[in-house]
């Protein structure tokens, strides 16, 4: 027996954001990064960038299973449910509260729906807010950051048994029954 799949991924709902954020601020990719990376320095503040880390994943809706019911032999159930991806984004550098408002504006906008699909939809996120860090060299880096929900439904596929056909027969019961 195969074991179960999801699809689409966590790593599909970030690259998506991460594509809207490079669509919309004009950053390198490589200036748009998965936050909490151990042993990864941060990028250099010249121009800055943007981290991404996934906050919650929060079920939206139960389950609903569903077969390929145009298939003769069904080998798989599907289940589904709707969640909500709440992701929290920092903008660092000089650049930060322009990238904070504009990724803010058009996250809240049709272009962000256009940006995520087919995997994802935006559903709403907070107002920017400034969250200064203290650098290693006891400086303070400015920091804007706010939380994005993205919906998506994650579909999960089992590899079931079915059945297909059916024999019967009739059942030999004696013509008494003992007392």
């Amino acid at each position: 027996m195969t074991a179960a799949t999801v699809a689409p991924v966590q790593d599909d709902i970030m690259t998506a954001l991460g594509n809207f954020i490079v669509n919309v601020t004009g950053l390198a990719p490589a200036n748009v990064i998965r936050g909490i990376d151990n042993l990864v320095p941060m990028p250099q503040a010249s121009p800055g960038f943007i981290a991404m880390t996934g906050l919650f994943q929060i079920p939206q809706s139960t389950n609903v299973d569903s077969w390929d019911e145009t298939s003769s032999d069904p080998t798989e159930l599907s289940v589904a449910r709707t969640t909500r991806f709440d992701v929290q984004v920092d903008c660092y550098g000089v650049q930060s509260p322009a990238w904070a408002s504009m990724l803010t504006t058009l996250f809240r906008d049709d272009y962000g729906c256009q940006q995520l699909a087919p995997n994802c939809q935006p559903l709403y996120c907070e107002d920017a807010r400034m969250m200064p860090l203290d650098s290693a060299e006891m400086q303070y880096e400015e920091r804007w950051s706010f939380t994005a929900a993205i919906g998506y439904t994650p579909t999960v596929t089992v590899p079931q048994t079915f059945a297909n056909s059916l024999s019967h027969g009739l059942i030999n019961v004696p013509a008494t029954y003992p007392p």
